[in-house]
Parts: C-alpha cells; structure tokens; sequence
C-alpha cells in the first residue's frame, strides 16, 4: 500500500491545488495544431530528486497537480518521430496551475513552448489578485524585527491598524481593502494558521528563515477560501533538499543609535538581541528530507513615565522564542506525506506600554502566550488525472492570552497623578484540531477540485482577554489632594468612589466550523479560463444555516505577456469564538461591579478590599451583554419583550467582492498591473443597548440630559439589583469598500528588483469591524453613524527593491507613504445621560459624523546595505530615516463647552507604542549561510 493515508473528509480554507503546492497543466499537438496522444510527460525536480510522469489524453492535454514549490522544475515532452521539447527551470508559485502550450517538431527542429503562470510571468489561471515574495525576496526586505505579519504592508492595499488594539501580541496589525483587523485568513502548508478563540493574528509565527513563498491575497477567489471578508495570507514554508544548508543570523538593535520617542522627544530606548538559524538537509537522498528552524529574541523596552509621583522610565523585557521542523517523504513515485511541527512562546512584562504616562510600575502585569502546532499531510497521485492531498493538523495555545499582576494588589487611582497597583488577570486557552482533504481531477479541459474540512475548536478559561474585574478593589482618590503628597500617606476620607468585582469570571466555548466547496477552472482555450465555484460555510457557533458562497471569474490572456482578468465572489467572515467571552461572564450569572460612595452601604472603612459582598448592600444597576436568540434563558432575569429589539438569530457576516483589471509584461521582467476592487459587507456583529433611553436631539453645545432622566425612559427601568444597560449581540454593522490597485513590479533576479505598489481607496462603515469603542452616539439615531472608516486612508504608496552595487554591496530599502487617516471625536461627557460616553460634540448647529477629523500623514523610509564576504554577509539596516512622526492615535476630546470652543489638547497626538511608530532605529546583523 504506498499511500500513507487517505482522510476523504472535507477540504481544508485553500485556493488552486492547495495554497502549500502548485501544478502544471498543458498541450501538446504538431506542427499542424492536431493534439497528440499517448506523449511521455516528465517533471524533475534535481533539488528535491522528486520525478513524476504521466501521459497525454486522446486531447493531447497533461496535468501534473499538487507539486512542491521548493525547487526548480524540469519539463520533459517526448513522442516517437517528433523532437523532445524541454523546459527549464520552472519556478512554480504556489496556489497556481503554470500551463504549457507545446507543438512538437520532427527530429533536428526545436518545439514551440509558451509558458503561462509561473513565478516569471503573469497569473494566467484566475482572477486572484495579491503580492507574492518568494524567500529571495524576503530575505532582501528590511523588516524590523523580522516579523513576518509585516511583510503584508509591502503592497498598498493592506493598511497598518495600529491603534485598533491587540498590538500586546507582539504582531503587526492590519487590514486588507475594508475588512477588519481580525478578518484576514492565514494558511500555512495548506493548513490553517488562523485561532479560532481570538482571530487577533497568526496562531503560531514562523521563523522567517523558514519561508519559501509568502503571499498576500487581496482577494482571495478560489471556493477553496472562506472565513474571511475575502484577504488572505498564504505562508509556504521550505522543504529539506539533496544538499545540506545552514542559514545562522544574529541580530543587534542597539539603544544607544535610537532618536527620542516621538510626541514626547526624550528618549526612550528599543534594544532587540535576535539569534535565528535554519538547517536542513537528506536523510535519504530523493526521498527523505529534513528542516530545523528556530528563533530567540531578548528585547528591552522603554516607555516614559510622566507621573510626577515618580517620573522616570520603566523597562519592559520581552522574551519569544519560535521553532519549526518538517520532514518531507516521497512514498513510492505517487505518494509525498509531510509532517511539520511548530511552536511559539514569548513573554512581555510591559504589554502595549501599560506601564507609561500616570501608570506607576506597581500597575504593570505580564502578557504570556504559548502555541503549538502539528500538521500531517499526504498527497497521493491516484491516477494520471487524480490526486488527493488530505491533512490533519492540531493547534494549541496554552494560553493563548494570560495576563498576570507583577504583584497582585488595591490599585489607587489619582486622576491625573497616578495610578499604582494591579489585581486584574486572565488566563485563557485555545485547542483546534482540523481534518481537512481536498481532491483534485483533471478531466480534459477541466481542472476540478472538490473537498471541505473541520474544525473542532476548544476555549475558554478565567478572565477576559483584558483582564477580569478588580478583584482587590479599586480605590479612586479626590482630586483636591496636593499632588506632592504620597500615596502612602492617604487614608479612607480621601476616597471619592471604592470599586471591587465579584462574581464568575470562568467560561468555556466549544464551536465547530466545517465547509464544503467545489471549484472547477475551466481551461476553454489555452490562453482563457473559466472559473467557476461554490462553497458552504458553517459554524455552530452562529445560528446561520444558509450560507453558501459562489464565486466565478475569467482569466484570458492575450499572448504570453497579457492577461484580462475579474470576478465575484461571496464570503462568510466566522464570528470569534471569544465573543462567548460577552456572554458569559459578562452575563446575568457572571461578574459584576460593586460601587459604592462614602457614607454608601458598603464603603470600606480602610485601605483594604472587602473581604466578600457587603451583606444587605444593592447593587447598583448592572450593565450586561447578552445573546441572540436566548429569549427564554433570560426571561428569567428581565422581561426580553420590553426590549427595543431583541434578534432571534446570531449572523455570520457577509461579503460581496467585484474585481476587474489587467496584468501586462510591458518589458523583459517587468510588469504592469491595475485592478479595480469593490467590496460590500453587511451582518457585522456589534452590540447595541437594546434597552437605551429614548433619543435625545442635540442642536446646541454642552446640551446634557441627566442619566435619571434618560433612565426614565428606557423601557425597563433600572433599579437596585437590576440592570441598565442591556447590550445585545446584533448583525447590524455594514461596510463598503472601493479601491484601484496599481502594481508595477520588476521580478527578483540576480542584479535587481523592484516593487511600485500604489491604492486608491474609500472605505466606509457605520461601525468599526474589530476595533473597541463601538458605541455609537445615540443607539436611536444608527443612520446618523454612517462614515469614513476609522482605519481609511484614501492614498498609500509603497516603493520596495534592491540592486546590487558595485564591490559586491547590495543595497535596497522600502519607502512607503500615507494620507491621514481619520479619528473620532467625543465631548467626554455623557451628554443623553445613557451612561456610554460616545457623545459627539455639536457643531453648527448638529451633532458632528463619525470620525470627522483627521489626523496626519504618514511617511517612512527603510534602508539597508549588505555585503558579502564568503559564506559570511554583514547587514546594516535603518528604519524611519528621516525621523518622521507617524502618528496613529490621537486624543479625541472635544470638549463640552456650551460656546462650542474645543479643548486646547483636542487632536493632540497621543505617545506611546500603541498610537505611534517607531523613530529611526538601527539594526545590524551578521549571517553565515552554506
């Protein structure tokens, strides 16, 4: 039995053969353009000594599927009376199917051979659009820190998102055309790489060392995709060869090259120590190979404290490391199984700057994450025309967010002073398990695939992903203290408010995501496809049972150097098994805050937390987030049909997508691409308080209504023991997007290459997918929420490349530039007394749109110099040259003057990681390669 295994299943999130391989499809006829028959077909891989053969049908048609991409390809055509045709080398890209149209000439005259789709040309076989860096190309890219989630940022359709939470992942964020933050799919290997709990980003890095083709998806076309507003990411990782190699690099960032942090100009220092090396090598020539990779990095960060408590700097310390091995077998000549492991664990005693500005280092908590994955796959040729590529792979983060104090203790807060000391924490966990196949059958002028996978995923924990309530209180201090007075010197008459959480704060969510698709690429001709697919998504999470997902496109090319290409899709974006999280413990039966005033019931009479819930004290009116379609469950807490609304049904959001354009070889290796984009997503989950006051019209500024007289109103009343805000899960949220992508691209060669990527683009929403501070400024007046997106920047260009100099010095760098993106703004009130905050101001004479301001440019540049001494190479790279302040968060309190005058501070960058790049920072680096 030379078949490994054989898992007819479901298919795994996949576009083509499988993202992980790529195929060869062709033609063979004679001079006189009859097809010819019964044609020996060979491929060789001398790398990897893989050899496959195969012959052509009565059409004179031969398909060779699901081929690895690490290696060159030769092709080989041979048939009595006629001259062999030969091909070389084939460097293949993966996802796509390379078609070879051959007429073969008698003995002594050379073939005519036109190649389509490799990794030299144009994408000849869909309409998928996106940037593919083949490991060459990756390695020439400065990227700070070698992370791996920035290389997407290289083509101008993907925009930073920095600001929108989560960077404490250590990953960069972004999104792609107007998509979410979390919406982006990754495939590793042709397995998944997404987290099912969270969605934040890739659920387990990969050494950079390790990659043989990363690509960017802006649309991501094929059946075989779903999960996703339509952007993915597809990360092949390299396979071992017949010859040993060895790639070690050390890396240094040192703090003393660092400018000052921006926005506050005093320095702060980014010191990084990376070590990272790959091995790999034969353990049986042609058959058996080997990958070892693994990544350390040691940084320490500075962020500036300005409480005049204690002013200073705090040094956080960030600890990752990253492994990855992968055998490859070659079962027999039909059979090829793979088995790759990973793992990523780091630690960071500073996450997201928590430890900066007013808080004090007695607030600081340490972020852990641990994740591990096993993935085993087999691709079995079954037959000239089929081939199955099934899979298996388990995924673990353990945890997959913890939180934990650096000392558990009260925390005091003095509004404006400092805040010191910390009890929150959270300890959460994720475990997936995915089996996955997908079927491919070549059939005459039809490449068909078909399959589906499913994923079992496992969550939950103790806490939220920021952290469970006050635990051990919170005091907040009067404001007329003398700041020059110690904490430790105040007693309990200084308080103003005590806050301490009680309750459940434990969850666990068990959802199931599987889907079913086929796809056919229908090859009408040489030089047009047809693509046509469906696909059924489904997650038990949710109670949407109908969504299916067609897709069709075209790719014609005309001539070797041109292709025409468009299509539509739909796509069903999976809900994050986190938001159980809202349900839960943020439910009736979860925790809850007790807050109480001086002389309240309750206050405590010292410094200290209570002991347990003040018997015969009343809990305020509550806030509380709830399910869908769970009517009768909370009938029993509240009266559901009071409530404004109330859908009996949770959604998987939907996206539309349209593209056409043209992809053209103007030059020898160089390419000219212009694609139009248009996107329309609806059914994105928010929450909304269903129990919201009635409206409250403003025309004029620092107009309020008290939170009694808008509780008056709200159709259940709050009282003692009950609850106010009663915030329900809804598909309301809608986004559009239209875009033209402009790529000019010089293919990676040995002397230079080049990448132009410019986007033009609009989005708009009227809520921000996946960003905090959803809230909108009244829940009665949603058409009024309608705007740019937060995230929108309507111009991005980026310039990347490399060209070797003379003396052996190769030298390159990126530059990439930004219009401003647009920032909220809030009176910091609660001007409808509806107790959320999100109140804009009034300006002539109406309440100001959503995210009406903007903010500024932004504008880097990235260089880097390297030279070769032998095996050794020496690197020197440099970010944000020019020391350009790229800001991302901006202070958006307007103020609630009655004279509509803001706040001198109103639109005041904001410092710190989270809403601020880097300043210009130096990394060098030393490398041994053989």
């Amino acid at each position: 039995m030379k078949r490994l295994f054989l898992f007819i299943f479901a298919a795994s999130t996949a576009y083509a053969q499988t993202p992980g391989t790529a195929s060869v499809r062709g033609v063979v006829k004679d001079p006189a353009g009859i097809t010819i028959a019964a044609a020996d077909v060979t491929v060789d891989n001398a790398q990897t000594g893989l050899h496959r053969r195969t012959t052509t049908d009565a059409a004179g048609v031969f398909t060779f599927a699901d081929l690895p991409l690490t290696g060159g390809y030769r092709l080989r055509i041979a048939k009595a009376g006629f001259a062999t045709a030969e091909q070389r080398p084939l460097q293949l890209r993966g996802g796509e199917t390379a078609t070879i149209a051959t007429t073969l000439r008698p003995v002594g005259v050379n073939a005519d051979i036109t190649v389509y789709g490799t990794a030299e040309g144009v994408r000849s076989d869909s309409p998928e659009l996106g940037l593919r860096l083949d490991a060459a190309a990756v390695q020439r890219t400065p990227v700070i820190g070698r992370k791996i989630t920035s290389l997407p940022l290289l083509h101008a359709a993907v925009r930073p998102a920095r600001g929108t939470g989560d960077l404490f992942l250590n990953n960069t964020l972004f999104v792609v055309n107007g998509g979410g933050r979390r919406q982006t799919t990754y495939e590793i290997d042709s397995g998944t790489g997404d987290d099912a709990w969270g969605r934040q980003t890739i659920f387990t890095n990969v050494p950079l060392a390790a990659i043989q083709e990363f690509t960017v998806l802006t649309n991501a076309f094929s059946a075989e995709y779903g999960r996703t507003t339509g952007a993915a990411i597809n990360l092949v990782t390299q396979s071992g060869t017949n010859a040993f190699h060895s790639d070690v690099l050390a890396l240094y960032r040192p703090q003393s090259l660092q400018a000052n942090a921006p926005v506050t100009d005093v320095k702060a220092g980014d010191e990084l120590r990376q070590l990272s090396g790959m091995f790999s090598g034969p353990l049986v020539a042609d058959r058996t190979h080997f990958l070892l990779a693994g990544e350390y990095n040691d940084q320490a960060r500075q962020s500036r404290i300005t409480s005049p408590l204690q002013p200073g700097t705090f040094t956080g310390v960030y600890h990752q490391w990253l492994g990855l091995v992968r055998l490859d077998q070659e079962i027999g000549d039909s059979n090829h199984a793979m088995l790759r492991g990973t793992f990523d664990r780091f630690s960071d005693t500073n996450p997201q700057d928590a430890v900066g500005g007013l808080n004090l280092p007695s607030a600081a908590r340490t972020f852990k994450r641990r994740t591990a994955g096993l993935q085993l796959s087999d691709t079995a040729t079954l037959s000239n025309a089929v081939v199955n590529d099934a899979r298996v792979q388990w995924q673990s983060g353990s945890p997959i967010t913890q939180f934990t104090p650096a000392d558990p203790s009260t925390q005091y807060v003095r509004p404006g002073v400092s805040t010191e000391g910390e009890s929150r924490s959270a300890n959460l966990f994720n475990h997936q398990l995915q089996f996955a196949d997908t079927a491919s059958y070549a059939a005459g002028s039809n490449f068909v695939r078909f399959g589906g996978d499913v994923i079992r995923s496992h969550s939950g924990g103790n806490g939220q992903e920021f952290g469970a309530p006050f635990v051990l209180g919170q005091f907040t201090f009067k404001t007329a203290i003398p700041v020059a007075t110690p904490t430790s010197a105040l007693t309990i008459n200084d308080v103003a408010r005590y806050t301490q959480g009680f309750g459940n704060v434990t969850y666990t969510a068990n959802d199931t995501i599987w889907s079913l698709f086929a796809q056919d690429d229908w090859h009408v001709r040489p030089s047009l496809t047809i693509n046509a697919g469906l696909r059924y998504d489904r997650q038990t999470l949710t109670d949407d049972t109908n969504n299916l997902a067609p897709r069709l496109g075209f790719a014609w090319n005309l001539g070797p150097r041109t292709v025409v290409r468009g299509g539509y899709g739909i796509y069903y974006s999976q809900i994050r098994t986190n938001i159980v999280a809202g349900w839960a413990p943020n439910g009736p039966q979860g925790f809850f805050t007790f807050t109480a005033a001086p002389g309240q019931l309750g206050f405590p009479t010292s410094l200290q937390p209570l002991p347990a819930f003040p018997a015969g004290a009343v809990l305020p009116p509550r806030d509380v987030t709830i399910r869908p379609g769970r009517a009768a469950y909370y009938s029993q807490f509240f009266d559901v049909s009071k409530l404004r609304f109330y859908p009996d049904k949770l959604l998987n959001p939907r996206t539309q997508q349209e593209t056409i354009g043209f992809e053209r070889e103007i030059f020898a290796q160089w390419f000219l691409s212009t694609d139009l984009v248009y996107a329309h997503t609806t059914g994105i989950d928010r929450n909304l308080d269903a129990n919201a006051p009635s409206v409250f019209v403003r025309t004029q500024p620092g107009q309020t209504r008290s939170a009694a007289a808008a509780d008056a109103t709200r159709p259940i009343a709050p009282i003692g023991n009950g609850y106010r805000r009663l915030l329900v899960t809804v598909n309301q949220g809608e986004a559009k997007y239209k875009g033209a992508q402009f790529n000019l691209r010089r293919t990676f060669r040995d002397r230079y290459g080049l990448l132009l990527s410019y986007t033009w683009s609009h989005t708009t929403n009227n809520v921000e997918p996946d960003a905090p501070g959803g809230d909108p400024n009244d829940v009665n007046l949603l058409g009024a929420e309608w705007a740019d997106s937060l995230l929108d920047q309507r111009h991005r260009g980026v310039l990347s490349g490399w060209l070797r100099a003379p003396f052996e010095i190769v030298i390159g760098g990126v530059a990439s530039a930004a219009s401003a993106r647009p920032f909220n703004a809030i009176t910091g009130a609660d001007n409808n007394g509806d107790t959320a905050n999100a109140d804009r101001p009034v300006i002539d004479g109406q309440v100001v749109a959503r995210n009406a301001f903007r903010g500024s440019s932004i504008f880097s540049v990235d260089l880097f110099a390297e030279r070769q001494f032998g095996p050794v190479s020496v690197r020197g790279e440099v970010f944000n040259v020019t020391n350009h302040t790229n800001v991302f968060g901006r202070n958006g309190v307007y103020g609630n003057d009655p004279a509509g005058t803001p706040l001198p501070t109103f639109g005041a960058p904001v410092g710190g990681v989270a809403s601020v790049e880097p300043p210009r920072e130096f990394q060098l680096s030393l490398r041994w390669r053989y």
